[in-house]
């Protein structure tokens, strides 16, 4: 039979499969984990015109009765230049071809009566498109037409995504091997999320449908098990593993209850994935510390509906101390360069500094004489022009007047948070140094005052930074989960803000900042800190965000699969092509609607246990 026969004579190529027998079980759509399933063959190599093959994808015809799935891992070997070779290949798409001509002959077949049942059946032919993700030994080269092509099972789909070569693994899904079938356990790298080679996890997704925060917290969950598990194998290590989690609420108080059961998980049915991926006995996070904007006129933080949730805020002696005048103002304010001029005089005027023994700078407000160290003080002392004609007349008077309108704008929306005449505020202090539960931010309740909420956002990263360019500590990493990106560092903006979090991106990997991103839309976040993201990560995305340039990478087969994920799969690309995995349903509450206080009692029963008369 001739490469042309497959395409131009289907019925050749149809009665060359009569004389295959069809399997006897189908095992490709079990929910359990697969073993190596490389002796079952589904189906052969083919390389008719238009369907060609190359060293990057291949076409093969499908066994008849068999089923055969986009996403599934399947393997086939050629004899080429004297060795064989093992090609390990991802299904791209199925296609199943009548051996009609025309949908008029379609048609003709049943005189179009749709009960009418031909004596003979003129039955189709099934065939998919693979894109090869490794060969082994490594040759760029295509696999020869007729070779027998298997499905894979965990074995085929770890040697395919490489993971005998990943020297720092994480397990971050269950690999997916079709619909419904599990090949094992899928792994990214932490040289790659940590700092050593890359560093920074992005996840773009739709709204609702994506789970985004949900997924970072399960990242941050696996670095915790994995940071306290080397602690127990080595307690005496030098320079441990410390994974310090900062997570930024931006939804209402969601955040605050991953200390709750989830009234979502189902022991009976979630418990195995998470025992796929190692952990016996997955529970909520036990020790949490939650953050939310204290009152107004009270020394106590808002209501989020979480017990102990701790006060912040900042005085003017504390946003002074700490060099963070500048990101009080927003991006249209610190892009003018006379306003931006004319903060930065203003915040050296009140600031008095002093470099220690050791390098390190101190900060302290330096108030002028009779103005009251508050906020109040420095509005009442911007509301007197004679100080700009005596210490900033290079800035003109309108600039003058419109610094004080926005602080005052600040101070008035933000009362709380800015403490308008309190000496002192309760600043965050997140710069622990030792393995704890997530720090849970929020500043959600801030939504009204967009600058403040990026200016929450600048001191978290600007506290990290100093803290780990004054005193740097190896294996120490703090990890900040994020969602939203694109309104903390869009896209074209130069404002202090996205600069600071650029400079996280592309330089303080290193140094142990590392940024959990997360937004719809990644083609309107900074490209610089996309582009430093070493690990990316798709949910269901919309098929408009897809097309823009900044996901050009991706095969038009895996940008359709990314617009039809289900909210409990994701796409990881940390190489060529993606890898799909289904992440476990948590057993944390991610909402307070899920919520539950009390766990009902395990409905497993043991083999002893068991009733006799069954």
């Amino acid at each position: 039979m001739s490469n042309m026969d497959l395409i131009v004579e289907p019925t050749t190529l149809l009665q060359s499969l009569e004389s295959i027998d069809p399997p006897e079980s189908d095992s490709s759509n079990e929910t359990e984990p697969s073993s190596t399933a490389s002796s079952h063959v589904i189906g052969k190599v083919a390389s008719p015109p238009q369907k060609e093959s190359t060293s990057d994808k291949f076409h093969f015809w499908v066994r008849r009765g068999e089923l055969v799935e986009k996403t599934q891992i399947i393997r086939t070997e050629s004899l080429i230049g004297g060795q064989l070779i093992q090609f390990y290949a991802l299904v791209d798409e199925v296609y199943r071809q009548s051996r009609k001509s025309s949908i008029g002959e379609e048609f003709d077949a049943f005189d179009g009566d749709v009960t009418y049942e031909p004596e003979f059946r003129a039955e189709g032919v099934t065939y998919a498109t693979a894109t090869i993700l490794r060969t082994q030994p490594a040759a760029l080269t295509p696999p020869l037409e007729q070779s027998s092509v298997f499905l894979g099972g965990e074995a085929e789909a770890q040697l395919a995504y490489g993971v005998d070569e990943i020297e720092n693994p994480l397990a971050i899904g269950l690999i997916k091997n079709g619909g419904n079938a599990i090949a094992g356990t899928g792994v990214i790298d932490l040289n790659y999320l940590l700092g050593r080679n890359g560093g920074h996890m992005n996840v773009n997704g739709m709204a609702g449908r994506a789970t985004k925060s949900s997924f970072l917290v399960f990242t941050i969950f696996q670095l915790l098990q994995e940071a306290r598990r080397r602690r127990q194998e080595n307690p005496s290590a030098p320079n441990p593993m410390t994974i310090i989690p900062i997570i930024i609420n931006v939804k209402g108080f969601d955040l605050f209850f991953i200390n709750q059961h989830s009234s979502q998980y189902d022991e009976s049915n979630d418990r195995a994935d998470w025992q796929m991926l190692g952990v016996e006995e997955p529970q909520p996070f036990e020790n949490p510390r939650f953050y939310a904007p204290q009152m107004p006129g009270a020394t106590v933080a808002i209501q989020t509906g979480a017990a102990s949730t701790q006060p912040y805020s900042w005085s003017l002696s504390d946003v002074i101390d700490q060099g963070l005048f500048l990101y009080l103002f927003n991006d249209d304010d610190s892009s003018n360069e006379n306003f931006r001029a004319l903060v930065l005089d203003l915040e050296a005027h009140l600031t008095q500094e002093r470099v220690a023994s050791d390098g390190t700078i101190h900060r302290n407000l330096n108030t002028p004489s009779g103005m009251p160290p508050t906020f109040q003080g420095l509005l009442d002392w911007l509301g007197n022009d004679n100080n700009q004609k005596e210490s900033f007349s290079s800035h003109h008077l309108s600039t003058w007047k419109k610094l004080r309108r926005r602080l005052l704008g600040l101070v008035i929306e933000g009362n709380g948070v800015l403490r308008r005449d309190d000496r002192n505020g309760n600043p965050l202090n997140l710069a622990v140094r030792e393995t704890v539960d997530p720090i849970v931010v929020d500043i959600d309740s801030l939504s009204q005052v967009p600058a403040l909420q990026r200016f929450v956002v600048a001191t978290i990263f600007r506290q990290l930074v100093e803290a780990q360019t004054s005193s740097p500590t190896r294996e120490l990493f703090y990890v900040v989960a994020l969602d939203e990106l694109n309104f903390f560092a869009p896209r074209g903006s130069k404002d202090a803000i996205t600069q600071l979090i650029e400079m996280v991106a592309a330089k303080m990997r290193s140094r142990g900042i590392i940024l959990l991103g997360a937004q719809q839309q990644a083609s309107k976040v900074s490209e610089t800190v996309i582009e430093n993201s070493s690990i990316r990560v798709l949910g269901r995305s919309g098929s408009l965000e897809l097309s823009q340039s900044v996901w050009k990478s991706l095969s038009q087969g895996a940008k359709r699969k990314a617009t039809e994920l289900a909210p409990n799969e994701k796409m990881i690309l940390q190489g060529n092509e993606p890898m799909y995995v289904r992440v476990p349903n948590p057993p944390w509450a991610m909402n307070p609607n899920e919520a539950r206080t009390t766990v009902e009692p395990s409905t497993d029963v043991s083999e002893d246990d068991e009733d006799p008369t069954y």
